[in-house]
């Protein structure tokens, strides 16, 4: 019997397209609030622009995001489908932090599926049981993200990493965890989670062995902190809190 890791299948491989044309690569992933489903990803894949100087990335400003799909039945394909994420007038469609906006490089695009539709499946992340890990400094995770494009068979690359910075301290400081890992382009809106095969971390338990892991998830990764030539080889991952307060302010961006 073959068996994909359900966190696998939250994972979304997508294509900057402007008038059709296909830029850069990156990774996004499904989140669902009430009865609405959303794209999850950076800021800086959707406007193309850099998150930390205003300064356009690509050839033009993203208009479509082409993005894979897991298929409902069948044998692990992948169905193609592209959101908009400007309007007509070349307006944006997704949300964004409602105060400190562009500080925080995450965006939510509203899904135009219901999620019941016959042929693909969304996947949602948050509907997958996580357990309360503990999370501290030192320890591994894995971003599950798209170096290489969305060649098949189109599921992500674990790339591993480990936490370099002192967690409890995120949402009182920078809003966003170190990682240390050498990630590649194409990561950019991956997720990031915390993965403990044994147990042996649960939060209030002392011992809790079984079959399946436990997982967190930690947040979206946003590429590293510098230009790809930094020997440092460090990430950014903002705290998975924020897509909640995106989704629930409602704000557009301008």
């Amino acid at each position: 019997m073959t068996e994909v890791d359900a966190f696998s299948l939250t994972t979304v491989p997508v294509e900057q397209l402007a008038n059709g044309t296909p830029m850069n690569n990156a990774t996004a992933f499904v989140w669902k609030h009430g009865a609405q489903h959303y794209l999850i990803t950076n800021w800086h894949v959707v406007t193309g622009k850099n998150a930390y100087t205003n300064k356009q990335e690509t050839p033009a400003a993203p208009d479509s995001l082409r993005c894979l799909f897991n298929v409902r039945v069948g044998d692990f394909g992948k169905q193609q489908w592209d959101i908009r994420i400007r309007d007509d007038n070349h307006n944006p469609l997704w949300l964004i932090r409602p105060s400190m906006a562009r500080s925080v490089d995450v965006v939510a695009i509203p899904i135009p599926m219901t999620g019941n539709e016959p042929v693909m499946n969304m996947y949602p992340i948050n509907a997958l049981l996580s357990k309360p890990l503990k999370t501290k400094i030192g320890m591994d995770v894995f971003i599950l993200g798209y170096p290489f494009g969305s060649a098949p068979p189109a599921f992500p690359v674990w790339k591993r990493g480990s936490i370099a910075s002192e967690p409890d301290l995120v949402r009182m400081t920078t809003g966003h965890y170190l990682v240390d890992t050498a990630s590649r382009p194409g990561m950019s809106g991956a997720p990031v989670i915390l993965r403990d095969w044994t147990n042996n971390y649960v939060e209030g338990s002392m011992r809790a062995f079984n079959d399946q892991p436990a997982t967190n998830f930690l947040g979206v990764y946003s590429g590293r902190m510098r230009a790809a030539s930094d020997e440092a080889q460090i990430g950014l991952v903002w705290h998975a809190s924020f897509i909640e307060e995106i989704i629930v302010g409602n704000k557009r961006d301008e």
